[in-house]
């Protein structure tokens, strides 16, 4: 049984209702114009803005292979390794109730949103998600891994508005420890490999762990 079966089989015994479906799919429009409103362009609020992302959450060598590391790399039009679809799984109190995610991640951010968010080249579901290979800590690789399989390829949105804007925190949802200073998805420079590494705090000095996102296809420039 899948992440997403799981969460709403607890959701529905238990009666809980939640802003968002399971299986619904959070605003898009992608890098490629075959991707269009599909999918979702993420960029770091370190090395950019909505209207100058500058570098986007994009797959190496955009290989269709679990264990591919992701990175940030330049805002295109033409590149399929940044297109992807992110996907709404529900509530952390409803993968806490399902026995998914940890009481210290639910005690903190029970009514946050958790997503997943696959790899979609051209439009085209891959199956593989931005994750980590194991239970995240500092310095952990992100990479691609199978979607829906275990929360090491669930974020939580944790909205922060700052001095230049509103955006997200993406705590991983297999997060075990330090829930008051989570693991989340963090920037270095754009080529390296993401990392989960622990939240730092503060404005500026999280900008490489907040993240926006595109509305509306990236333009020829």
């Amino acid at each position: 049984m899948s992440i997403g079966s799981k969460v709403i089989t607890a959701a529905l015994a238990l009666s809980v209702v939640t802003g968002v479906s399971a299986a619904g799919t959070l605003a898009a429009n992608g890098a490629t114009t075959k991707c269009g409103g599909l999918c979702t362009d993420l960029f770091s609020a370190a090395l950019g803005t909505a209207k100058h992302p500058g570098y986007l959450l994009n797959v190496v060598d955009q290989a269709k292979q679990a264990g591919q590391p992701v990175n940030l790399a330049a805002s295109t039009y033409t590149n399929p390794g940044e297109d992807f679809v992110l996907s709404a799984q529900g509530l952390v109190s409803d993968f806490y109730k399902a026995g998914l995610i940890s009481g210290g991640l639910d005690s903190l951010y029970a009514n946050l949103e958790v997503i997943e968010i696959q790899y979609g080249p051209k439009a085209k579901p891959s199956g593989l998600c931005v994750g980590v290979g194991t239970t995240p800590g500092v310095d952990t690789p992100v990479t691609l891994q199978q979607c829906g399989m275990t929360v090491t390829t669930t974020w939580i949105i944790d909205p922060v508005t700052t001095s230049s804007g509103t955006y997200d925190e993406l705590i991983n949802g297999a997060t075990a420890s330090n829930f008051k200073h989570p693991y989340v998805l963090t920037a270095g420079s754009p080529g390296q490999q993401l990392v989960t590494a622990t939240l730092a705090g503060g404005d500026p000095a999280l900008t490489h762990q907040l993240w926006g996102s595109i509305q509306g296809a990236i333009p020829a420039s």
